[in-house]
Order: C-alpha cells, then sequence, then structure tokens
C-alpha cells in the first residue's frame, strides 16, 4: 500500500508541476513583451498612423497603421498579427520587408503587456482584441480587400478572426497547431493531462475558414517543429496551400526565395 500510495503522489506532484507550466506560469514563458513609455514616439521613414482601440475586457491597444499614399491601398490591407517578444517598435519592419513592395497597407495592433498596451491578460481578451482591429479595419476597407496574417503567436490570433469574419485570405508563417500540441511536441512522453491558459487552438479555426488558407512553415524550425504545424493540414481544404520553406528556421524564412514565391501567389 506503501508502494502505491507513494506512485500516486508522484503523480499528482507531476500534475500538479505540470499544470503550473502550462496554467500559472505559461504566459511568462510562452510571451516575451518589451514595455514602452506611454509618451514613447515610433519613428519610420514611411507614412503611418497610430492607433489607439478601446476593447471589451478593459482594453487599450494600440497599433500601427502604414498607408504609404495617405489613404487606403486599392489593393487592400494586411492585418498583421506579431509573434510572441518585443512590441510595435519591433515589428513595424515588417511593413517595408514584407509589404510595400506588394502595394498594401498594413495595420500591425500590439497585445496586452505589450508596448504601451494596457488590459487584464487571458486567451479570450486576445481574441476580442483581435476582433476589434479587424473591425476597425472594416469600417474602411472591404472585406474582400483584407489579408489576415499571423506569424508564429500571432497565428493563434489570425486563425481565430478568420473563422470569425469574413477577408480574402488567411496566412499563417510558422504556426502551431496548437499550443497543447507544441507542448507535447516538445514533451512527447508526458500524458495528455494537463490544463492549458492559452490553447491557441489554430487547427480548430483553421478547419472553420470559408476562403483561402495559406501556411508557410520553415523545414529545419526549432521553435516549432515542422511536424507541429504539418498537424494543420488536417484542417486544410483541398486548395489550401501548406508551403515547406526547404531549410529555413522559425525567423528566417524571409531570407529563401520560395518565401517570396509563395508571398507574390497570394498578394500579386
Amino acid at each position: 500500500m506503501k508502494k502505491i500510495f507513494l506512485a500516486m503522489a508522484v503523480v499528482s506532484g507531476l500534475w500538479l508541476l505540470g499544470n503550473l507550466l502550462t496554467y500559472g506560469l505559461q504566459f511568462p514563458i510562452i510571451f516575451r513583451p518589451d514595455r514602452l513609455d506611454r509618451e514613447f514616439r515610433f519613428a519610420w521613414e514611411y507614412p503611418f498612423e497610430e492607433v489607439w482601440m478601446r476593447t471589451p475586457r478593459e482594453g487599450k491597444i494600440p497599433a500601427l497603421w502604414f498607408q504609404p499614399e495617405g489613404t487606403t491601398s486599392p489593393k487592400g490591407v494586411v492585418l498583421y498579427f506579431h509573434g510572441n517578444s518585443g512590441a510595435l517598435d519591433r515589428w513595424g519592419h515588417i511593413y517595408e520587408q514584407q509589404f510595400r513592395a506588394r502595394g498594401f497597407d498594413v495595420f500591425i495592433p500590439d497585445y496586452r503587456r505589450f508596448g504601451k498596451s494596457r488590459g487584464p491578460v487571458s486567451e479570450e481578451a486576445f481574441f476580442t482584441d483581435a476582433l476589434a482591429a479587424y473591425d476597425t479595419l472594416r469600417v474602411r476597407y472591404p472585406s474582400e480587400k483584407i489579408i489576415l496574417y499571423g506569424r508564429s503567436m500571432g497565428s493563434g490570433m489570425a486563425s481565430y478572426v478568420a473563422a470569425h469574419r469574413p477577408a480574402a485570405h488567411l496566412v499563417l508563417e510558422t504556426p502551431f497547431s496548437s499550443m497543447p500540441d507544441l507542448f507535447y511536441t516538445y514533451y512527447p512522453f508526458l500524458p495528455r493531462l494537463f490544463l492549458f491558459r492559452f490553447r491557441l487552438d489554430n487547427r480548430l479555426w483553421v478547419s472553420r475558414v470559408p476562403y483561402p488558407v495559406t501556411v508557410l512553415a520553415g523545414s529545419k524550425d526549432r521553435v516549432v517543429p515542422l511536424r507541429c504545424a504539418r498537424r494543420l493540414t488536417v484542417s486544410l481544404k483541398p486548395d489550401d496551400r501548406f508551403v515547406v520553406i526547404d531549410g529555413a528556421g522559425h525567423n528566417n524564412l524571409r531570407n529563401f526565395p520560395a518565401f517570396h514565391k509563395a508571398m507574390d501567389d497570394v498578394f500579386w
């Protein structure tokens, strides 16, 4: 009996420790935000506007809106959800690197506890803020002129919006199928008994997207291993695309011609 009680105590202890990591400490483990002073002024070479959104659940969310012509582009706008680190001062360069030459406006919201943002954190609050960003754009752009783009962690917000709002296309760069899937990709030997504060279930939301989806993944990604990203393929429609960039890691897809070819297929 002592051995049974000892075994139960060990299992219970491991379960509690695991849930501490996947629930109680999940935010500081996954999210690596930089904070910015409210008076911080962004400086970019191209015309932009800093936009503030008041959202449900006490959210005060800043965003950068790049409109090079000072008015809405006839080609449309990219609603870009960035990765898990930094703040808008880091991510504004995406406009120049990926979208300016393709003629699209870009709207990049920050997340709660990132940059200048304010508001209590939860997965539901992230999703609510993401929908608010879409609704902000929808006043100026028709849905067929909006492309949703999620980078890494931002794939969770982009796929959620895509499942709940009309748009022209959903693009996911280095996405995971879900946070639990990513966790168990790292630790396949652990039982699937843990709770997750942030599930970011891309596999579920992508399965509900009625318009085209393009997934871009690196063959040598060590942050989101390719086998985790590939689990999204069960949610894709026959005409959707899953593009593997051979030799690319997690942060350097844009260094490969295959990435730009896939981007051109979406944006031209």
